[in-house]
C-alpha cells in the first residue's frame, strides 16, 4: 500500500504539470518548418520544437557506389535557423548519445537503432533497386520519412514530451503517424 501512495504522489504532480502545459494540442509538424529536399541518399530526418535545425540521415556510399557496410548512414545537421540550410557535422556528444545510431548487419538488411530511442528497430532494406528505411508505425509496415520531437526545455535538462513518427505504408503509400508519449 505504501508503494501505491508513493507512486501516486510522485506521478500525479507530473501528470498535472503535463496537462497544464497544453503540449498535446500543438501542431503535428509546424507548417513553417523547412522540408528537407528529397535526394537519392536521403533516408529520413528529425526535427524538433527547439528550432528549425534538422538532423538528416543519408545513405553513406563508398566511392564505388556500394553502401558502406561499417557505417551505412551519414548523420549531419542542416542548419536552417539563421544559416540557410548549411550542412554541419554533429558533435561527438550528439553523435554518441542523441542522434547517432548503431547498425548491425542481419540476413538481407541492416538493423538500425537510434541512440536516443533504441526500442524501435529501423530495417535498412534493399528493395526495388534502392535502400529504404522500414519501420513498424502504428502496427503497419512503413517506409520511415521523418520524426518530430517535442521537448520541454524550461528546466536545466530538456524533457521529451512526445515523438511523432511519420511514414508511408508499403502497400498503399498512405501516410501513417504514430505518437509516442514519454
Amino acid at each position: 500500500m505504501f508503494r501505491f501512495y508513493l507512486i501516486f504522489f510522485l506521478i500525479l504532480p507530473q501528470c498535472l504539470l503535463i496537462a497544464q502545459e497544453g503540449w498535446e494540442t500543438r501542431p503535428e509538424l509546424p507548417d513553417d518548418f523547412p522540408r528537407v529536399e528529397q535526394t537519392e541518399e536521403l533516408l529520413f530526418f528529425i526535427q524538433r520544437n527547439r528550432n528549425k535545425n534538422t538532423i538528416v540521415y543519408d545513405l553513406n556510399f563508398n566511392t564505388d557506389g556500394s553502401l558502406d557496410t561499417k557505417n551505412p548512414i551519414n548523420v549531419y545537421w542542416r542548419k536552417f535557423q539563421n544559416h540557410d540550410g548549411l550542412k554541419d557535422e554533429l558533435s561527438w556528444l550528439e553523435l554518441h548519445f542523441a542522434y547517432g545510431y548503431r547498425a548491425r548487419k542481419k540476413d538481407g538488411y541492416y538493423s538500425i537503432k537510434l541512440k536516443a530511442y533504441n526500442e524501435r528497430e529501423i530495417q535498412l532494406t534493399f528493395k526495388d533497386g534502392q535502400w529504404i528505411p522500414l519501420m513498424t508505425i502504428n502496427g503497419q509496415s512503413c517506409v520511415l520519412k521523418n520524426l518530430y520531437i517535442f521537448a520541454d526545455e524550461s528546466k536545466l535538462w530538456p524533457s521529451v514530451k512526445y515523438a511523432d513518427i511519420y511514414g508511408e505504408r508499403i502497400l498503399t503509400g498512405e501516410l501513417v503517424k504514430e505518437r509516442i508519449l514519454n
